[in-house]
């Protein structure tokens, strides 16, 4: 019999995020991939005083692996709708996403959820990450977000038709629903995602209830746990009266829905990076117009997920990394600052939305990950600091000095070389401006 590896983390300030308690001098066990046992250095067991393998924390803040709910590996930072769904090839997108997996968990994040892509790149990172090919978060998968026409993932014009390099799945009748569900099921997928609503923040959803109903019975009879792209006040009301386990934004949400949706302790990602990052890239460079549209929606979501965070709803973390405005390994703690902001949480509970809740969004790891806990696999960092008392600590990931993931160490040498982006990655633009002939 191959002797069980152990590891001993001992001198620690461990925050555990199962709730707002701190050990001071405390010292945790591992054993193979799992949490043998944590608590005060003074109490180690016998049988884990003698171990090879010790680290000294020197009073380093011990603390879970991040969780980033709404992370988006296949789009490649894409700065425009057609470098997202037309320009770059479907087997370059699965190497260029398995090279920014490692940017990923060297920010910190050991558990990762991917609400939608082009069909198989997620499913193929997460199943190399197991595998050892590829340095990476563990992660949960999901296919192409199931569409219709005007939901977001179907932005593309109508002649260019149902594009298998988009980020959707197009349906056209409750047939098809069933029909896709089935099919991503069977491509491994770990969850399914809707897209209720479109691009901007119209009114009505891109489904009718009795749709969104179907696609929740559906994936509930498989066994199958199911989220929503859902920004206007219509698709959030049907989302939650639909039953969806999770619903993402949420921006437009009335009164009486949140009500409902507090009955239901249904979560909401609300990812609010995105927004001020889009505020913040996008000055000098979009529209007016888009920027106060951006702006509006930002300050309708502080207002209704305020009242959420007051009433007891769960507000879980997610940064939604994939954007050129939401870079690989830059932004992904953000979420947890905005929280502290905008939702005036404190940080501690802000650093439990992006652990202990952010679980939520693994389906098949959610209850092995998110919290230091005996029996829960050992993904955890070392951090220079108190993030439970400031989580501005983890957006630099020089304040990060050890990262674990499964018991074993990830190597912090070097995030690989500076990629440079093919003509087939960019938008084709012809000229920034017309080129008209100057007048005499």
């Amino acid at each position: 019999m191959i002797p069980a590896r152990q590891l001993r983390i001992e001198n620690a300030r461990i925050v555990p995020c199962e709730d707002t308690s701190v050990i001071e001098n405390g010292s945790l066990v591992v054993v193979d991939d799992r949490i043998a046992w944590l608590g005060l250095t003074s109490e180690i067991p016998e049988e884990f005083r003698d171990i090879d393998q010790v680290v000294d924390a020197n009073q380093r803040t011990l603390m879970p692996g991040l969780v980033d709910a709404h992370m988006h590996i296949s789009f490649g930072e894409a700065a425009s709708e057609e470098e997202l769904s037309i320009h770059t090839p479907s087997a370059y997108r699965a190497i260029r996403a398995s090279v920014d997996a490692k940017k990923v968990i060297l920010a910190g994040v050991t558990s990762a959820c991917d609400p939608g892509g082009p069909r198989g790149i997620a499913t193929a990172v997460r199943d190399a990450i197991s595998a050892g090919l590829v340095v990476g978060p563990r992660m949960a998968a999901a296919g192409p977000q199931i569409t219709t026409q005007q939901g977001i993932g179907d932005t593309l014009p109508s002649p260019l038709g149902d594009l298998p390099t988009s980020i959707g799945a197009l349906v056209r009748s409750r047939d098809e629903i069933l029909q896709e569900i089935r099919n991503e099921l069977k491509d491994g997928v770990d969850l399914i995602k809707i897209a209720g609503s479109g691009i901007g923040t119209r009114e009505f959803g891109s489904f009718t209830l009795g749709e969104l109903e179907v696609a929740v019975s559906e994936a509930h009879r498989l066994d199958l746990p199911i989220a929503i792209h859902a920004r206007s006040r219509q698709s959030v009301a049907d989302a939650v009266s639909a039953g969806f386990d999770w619903i993402m934004h949420a921006s437009y949400m009335d009164e009486p829905t949140l009500e409902s949706l507090i009955q239901k302790k249904i979560p909401i990602v609300p990812a609010m990076t995105l927004l001020v990052n889009s505020l913040e890239a996008g000055k000098g460079v979009q529209p007016t117009s888009t920027l106060d549209a951006i702006k509006r929606e930002l300050d309708a979501a502080v207002k209704i997920l305020s009242m959420a965070r007051v009433n007891g709803a769960r507000l879980i973390a997610g940064s939604e990394t994939g954007f050129s405005m939401t870079p690989y390994g830059q932004w992904h703690s953000r979420e947890m600052e905005l929280f502290v902001e905008f939702l005036n949480f404190s940080n501690h509970e802000a650093l439990l939305a992006m652990t202990r809740d952010a679980a939520w969004a693994m389906p098949r790891f959610g209850n092995l990950v998110g919290t230091l806990s005996p029996g829960k696999y050992a993904d955890a960092l070392i951090v220079d600091g108190k993030p439970d008392l400031d989580v501005k600590i983890l957006s630099n990931s020089k304040n990060i000095y050890k990262i674990m993931k499964s018991g074993k160490f990830v190597e912090q040498d070097s995030v690989g070389l500076e990629r440079k982006p093919h003509l087939f990655e960019r938008t084709r633009v012809y000229t920034h401006e017309i080129y008209y002939r100057k007048k005499d």
